[in-house]
């Protein structure tokens, strides 16, 4: 299998499993509301297994958007940086970007761990909570790979470039 085709299975995985958790966050939803109105007999824990699901979509969806750079940006300075230094600072903001997220998804598995140990559990239907927070720290650490992934491909485009001389031959020898 090749890194294209690894990636395309890594990102199918993670949306496939952020809509199973959105449409089964949906149905519990129909069927607890359907249940409380026309029956008077909700679904039992429900509202913790929407919390548990939208943890689940939420951290599923999350190294896709920093995978695909949709993070959220302020672009204060862009008018005013020069363009041949974007390829740097792409570089440097997927650098630290990749090292926080790494750093937070190690602070989750310890609190995953400490979880676990105290065996801790939601109220109503006693799910154990580590399993999510090691969801979530699975999540930062694949988040924080695809941003090193992403500074990497910066970087591969700006040190493999040809110089501005070549690009103007060739364009005049296409036309």
């Amino acid at each position: 299998m090749n890194g294209f085709s690894l990636s395309k299975a890594i990102q199918r995985g993670l949306e496939a499993l952020a809509a199973i958790s959105l449409l089964l966050m949906m149905l519990i939803t129909f069927v607890d509301v359907t249940g409380r109105y026309f029956f008077n007999v909700p679904v039992m824990g429900s509202t913790e297994l929407i919390e548990v699901l939208l943890a689940v979509m939420v951290f599923m969806a999350f190294p896709l958007v920093s995978w695909n750079e949709e993070n959220i940006c302020v672009d204060l300075m862009d008018n005013y940086f020069p363009t041949k230094w974007i390829g740097v600072r792409q570089i440097a903001i997927n650098l630290i970007c990749s090292a926080s997220l790494i750093l937070v998804a190690m602070m989750n598995w310890k609190l995953a761990g400490r979880s676990m140990e105290y065996e801790e559990v939601t109220e109503i239907l006693e799910m154990p909570l580590g399993y999510v927070t090691y969801l979530i720290s699975i999540t930062g650490f694949v988040g924080g790979s695809l941003t090193l992934f992403n500074a990497l491909v910066y970087g591969k485009k700006l040190f493999s470039r040809t110089p501005p001389s070549a690009d103007l031959t060739a364009k005049s020898k296409e036309a």
